[in-house]
């Protein structure tokens, strides 16, 4: 329900005439959930809307598959650039929704397919021509005890290209 809510708040921000620097992006990503020996490794897709000179609002989607199984990560987030634009080094706040489908729970497993973590999104994007865009993002999070008892330690890390609208 919650995902659907920041998915639909997103795409009408993305419509609204008084947006700038709206960008479409391909991804690669690697997704590690506490086990840094079998990293998540995987394909995603973006949509990023600037609300102003520096801040933007982002909605990430990450599929990544290892050994043991596959994993699905949605990330909405609210990005603070240091440059306009939305060029150059950023850093925000995002919450990540995931959902594992694991074959085999030798690796110390998970309780449940489906969670959330909490974390900071950070990284740097710059212009290759009037449209194209690279970003490089690491999305260090945290998630708290009450979804996992011992708590987990992750990080979500992608490469995109992006086109700007």
């Amino acid at each position: 329900m919650i995902k659907s809510f920041l998915v639909f708040l997103l795409f009408a921000f993305v419509n609204s005439g008084s947006l700038i620097g709206q960008e479409v992006r391909l991804n690669t990503n690697m997704l590690i959930l506490g086990y840094i020996e079998s990293p998540f490794l995987g394909v995603g897709a973006g949509l990023e809307a600037g609300v102003g000179k520096h801040f933007s609002l982002s909605f990430d989607f990450n599929w990544g598959k290892q050994h043991n199984g596959t994993a699905m990560e949605y990330r909405p987030s609210v990005n603070y650039y240091f440059k306009t634009d939305q060029l150059g080094f950023f850093a925000g706040a995002a919450i990540n929704f995931i959902n594992l489908a694991e074959s085999d729970e030798s690796n110390g497993g998970f309780p449940g397919t489906k969670f959330y973590s909490l974390g900071i999104n950070m990284g740097y994007k710059f212009l290759i021509s009037d449209h194209w865009t690279i970003g490089f993002t690491a999305y260090p999070q945290y998630t708290p005890p009450v979804i996992r008892p011992e708590g987990s330690l992750g990080i979500s890390a992608q490469i995109g290209v992006g086109y700007r609208l």
